[in-house]
């Protein structure tokens, strides 16, 4: 057996002109994943930025820290505070969506879980989704803040009388 080793000068150029190609493959690879990074990280600090600087969002989160009552027969009807409740439980139901469908991370979701977690332990927010469930599910219509509330029913946050149209464990102020 005998093996010819003739090299010329078009091989090694061509080796050479691979091995390139693949460091620069590699770097360009590098550089991508790092400036996906930076955008994942600029767009979670847009999302955090909203909460305090919509005045909106950031007040309603204050009313309901405070346990401050809001929820009765006056709410509904397109009252400011009305406004104010839907606007900031459809930013966090927003927050719950990117989070279902892991555009934000579980790490990421962090920066978030404070406040999501304490608006669904407030009674008055409680009572409100109850109401809206229950009309809802009346009308064949979808749930306004689902993901908020799906984040809630699969974090235990709803007991087994909330699922009841008929509990009178909450006010009723919708018609259903």
């Amino acid at each position: 057996m005998n093996f010819v080793k003739d090299y010329c000068i078009g091989d090694i150029i061509s080796g050479f002109s691979i091995i390139f190609v693949i460091v620069g493959g590699l770097f360009g690879y590098f550089k991508w994943k790092e400036s996906v990074k930076i955008r994942r990280a600029e767009y979670l600090n847009s999302l955090t930025e909203k909460l305090r600087s919509d005045k909106d969002i950031a007040n309603t989160i204050l009313v309901l820290d405070y346990g401050i009552k809001w929820y009765n027969k006056d709410f509904h009807g397109g009252s400011k505070m009305e406004q104010k409740i839907d606007k900031t439980l459809s930013y966090f139901s927003y927050i719950c969506y990117l989070y279902k469908h892991k555009i934000i991370k579980e790490q990421e979701f962090v920066f978030f879980k404070y406040e999501v977690d304490r608006i669904l332990m407030n009674r008055q927010v409680i009572n409100y989704l109850y109401n809206l469930y229950h009309f809802s599910k009346k009308l064949s219509l979808p749930f306004t803040f689902q993901f908020l509330f799906e984040y809630g029913k699969s974090n235990g946050f709803f007991n087994k009388s909330f699922f009841d149209s008929k509990s009178r464990r909450y006010k009723h102020h919708l018609n259903f």
